[in-house]
């Protein structure tokens, strides 16, 4: 069936939450306590979780995060305090719809002159380091104070992050290991022992300030990440290749428009395109919006016979909604929005209308969960278009996600071969909804809907068929490795 993630587009009727300027000191504390409960509560209200009888411990979990929030709190003075307590409730969900976007001065820093991280091989190596660190790059660390790096990193920063067993969170949020936040629920380690040039080496940190100039930069360094505007350019072999870096939801944003004029672009060169030697569509960058970017890209790339029995194949996969007077009134917000967007197409529009349609008539029967009705396109009556000459890679990074997976699943099933990194992994619960915080620090994203009979798991990423060695960054010897590939 077509799957059409939403996800973004209430970012276009709902303001982010602004912090209020408060007239005098903030109680840090009840502040935490007051927005702890607001997630809890609008989680509980708006999220399939809590009704689904597929996630049994939901509530539990949930209740229990929001108790180890308030046993936390006589903890917590200042926003560092308020801040980890949040992000450790927010990770308790182990989900990456669900999300915490907080509005607030960036926290002070220190590190003991350099990071580690994780490339998701499970060694901690020197990633980054000032000129006068002790270590050098590449040093592995094998323990801090008699813990190994790996139980450390298990201790101070999976609580806080989630998902840890997948490679993605290690290698996105293994640099906080070594950076000092003020979190009062752990311990800054002391002494370490690193592997450096084949000899082990006793290191006392000396924590000290990282500038703020420099802490988005520095972590960074130890995640490295390309996000090529989109666009397409052709390789001296003649190798077709597209930049798709976001399938932004809204397709009036600047995003949106250069999706819009890209596919157009395929469209009419659509024959040279399947023709060429190889296509290569890059979504590094890329960690989710709209499925219905990659189901237009399909139709063109293999033709709307092959996808639409890629979706008759798939039409066991269901799709429940929450219903709730929220997630109504952000459909309805979607409805509108699109019915006046001149990128947007007609399967989004079609869709979109019948989902708010559906939950209207839903909620007047009373019920949680509706199933949306199956859209797979009705069977052509031949199919003669012939295969794509063209050998098309999918171009993945680590943090693929979301309807970017969905494009994957597609592009894999059309007969795509996936190349890069392995992905990032999602629940089946999707299409985040945003709400603010009570006391305007910040904004909960939270999944308005669930997918049934996925046949990718639970948190489960895609690994390809030939995995990048180097540095994702480097367009130019990317490219020389993707012409070398066999086809």
């Amino acid at each position: 069936m077509r799957r059409v993630h939403l996800a973004g587009l209430c970012l276009a009727v709902i303001a982010h939450g602004t912090a209020r300027a408060s007239p005098g000191p903030v109680d840090w504390s009840a502040r935490l306590v007051e927005d702890a409960r607001a997630i809890h509560d609008g989680i509980a209200l708006n999220t399939p979780g809590p009704v689904d009888r597929w996630q049994p411990g939901f509530n539990a979990l949930s209740d229990a995060a929001l108790a180890l929030v308030r046993q936390r709190a006589a903890r917590v003075h200042d926003e560092a305090g308020y801040v980890a307590a949040l992000d450790a409730q927010i990770a308790s969900y182990n989900d990456g719809h669900v999300e915490l976007a907080l509005d607030l001065p960036p926290l002070p820093a220190r590190w003991p002159g350099f990071l580690v991280g994780e490339r998701g091989d499970g060694v901690w190596r020197v990633l980054t380091r000032a000129a006068d660190a002790p270590v050098g790059t590449g040093a592995v660390l094998r323990a801090c104070d008699g813990v190994p790096a790996a139980t450390l990193a298990e201790r101070n920063v999976a609580p806080f992050v989630g998902r840890w067993q997948l490679a993605t969170a290690r290698i996105f949020r293994g640099g906080r290991l070594l950076l000092d936040r003020g979190n009062p629920f752990i311990a800054r380690p002391v002494d370490c022992v690193f592997d450096e040039a084949g000899l082990e080496r006793s290191v006392h940190l000396h924590w000290r300030d990282l500038p703020a100039s420099e802490i988005d930069r520095r972590l960074a360094e130890t995640a490295p990440r390309a996000h090529p505007p989109i666009g397409s350019h052709v390789l001296a072999d003649g190798t077709r290749w597209f930049n798709l870096s976001h399938f932004e939801a809204d397709p009036g944003t600047p995003v949106g428009r250069a999706l819009v004029a890209l596919i157009a672009q395929m469209t009419r060169d659509r024959a040279a395109i399947r023709a060429a030697p190889a296509v290569v569509l890059d979504l590094r960058g890329n960690d989710g919006g709209s499925s219905d970017w990659s189901d237009q890209i399909a139709d063109v790339l293999w033709g709307r016979a092959a996808n639409a029995a890629f979706d008759r194949s798939g039409a066991s996969i269901l799709t429940e909604w929450r219903v709730s007077p929220a997630n109504q009134a952000l459909l309805d917000a979607d409805e509108k929005m699109l019915s006046s967007a001149p990128g947007a197409s007609a399967t989004d529009r079609a869709l979109v209308a019948s989902i708010a349609a559906g939950m209207k008539a839903a909620a007047g029967r009373g019920v949680s969960l509706w199933r949306e009705p199956d859209t797979a396109p009705a069977a052509p009556e031949a199919v003669t278009e012939p295969t794509p000459r063209a050998v098309i890679y999918v171009l993945t990074d680590f943090l693929c996600q979301s309807a970017c997976l969905d494009a994957v699943d597609r592009w894999r099933g059309l007969g795509a071969v996936q190349i890069g990194q392995q992905t990032g992994g999602d629940t089946y619960d999707l299409d985040a909804r945003v709400d603010p915080l009570p006391s305007g620090a910040g904004t909960l994203y939270s999944p308005m809907k669930v997918y049934r009979n996925r046949p990718r798991g639970w948190n489960v990423p895609v690994t390809p068929t030939y995995l990048y060695p180097g540095d994702m960054r480097d367009t130019a010897a990317l490219e020389a490795w993707v012409a070398a590939l066999p086809r």
